[in-house]
């Protein structure tokens, strides 16, 4: 079984830890000012199944954490299950709009395929969504098509990712 990952999704994860190491120091640099950069990443990792399944992990950013919607961006890496004995990485970038009332929307795109899935989150911890993945090229694999079943967990030091329970008394 061999791993057999593209040039452009070697290409993307070092754009996406540039990003990240640029992050890290403007925020540092910025302390005093008032700065959309995110204190600390969110650790993320997503199962999916379409056609095939694939296993997502990554860094999510929280651009709007001081609202009660949150709208995060996120990037990782994925591994598609076999193809002729092959495995597959396929990068991930997205960008998903969670609701104060438990909905979420997700959209995002790979290498090989663009997606939108839409769904139920509870606390921003765990995404349960239900979507569809459009292929880019259908005679190239690993084609990623079909509805789309996902779920997603987040993990972070932020507690400010988190929704709230509020319990009246």
């Amino acid at each position: 079984m061999a791993f057999t990952p593209n040039k452009l999704s070697g290409k993307l994860i070092i754009y996406c830890l540039a990003l990240l190491l640029f992050s890290f120091r403007a925020n540092a640099q910025n302390t005093k000012s008032e700065s959309t950069i995110p204190q600390w990443p969110i650790l993320y990792v997503n199962y999916s199944i379409a056609d095939k399944s694939l296993f997502t992990g990554g860094l999510e950013f929280c651009l709007d954490c001081k609202d009660k919607n949150k709208l995060f961006l996120g990037a990782g890496y994925g591994i598609t299950n076999s193809y002729n004995g092959n495995y597959y990485g396929l990068p991930d970038v997205h960008l998903s709009y969670n609701t104060e009332y438990l909905l979420f929307v997700k959209t995002g795109s790979s290498s090989k395929n663009a997606y939108a899935i839409g769904g139920l989150t509870v606390f921003n911890m765990i995404d349960l969504g239900l979507g569809y993945s459009f292929p880019y090229n259908k005679e190239k694999i690993p084609t990623y098509e079909g509805f789309t079943a996902s779920i997603s967990f987040r993990f972070t030091k932020n507690k400010g990712v988190y929704t709230k329970l509020n319990i009246i008394q």
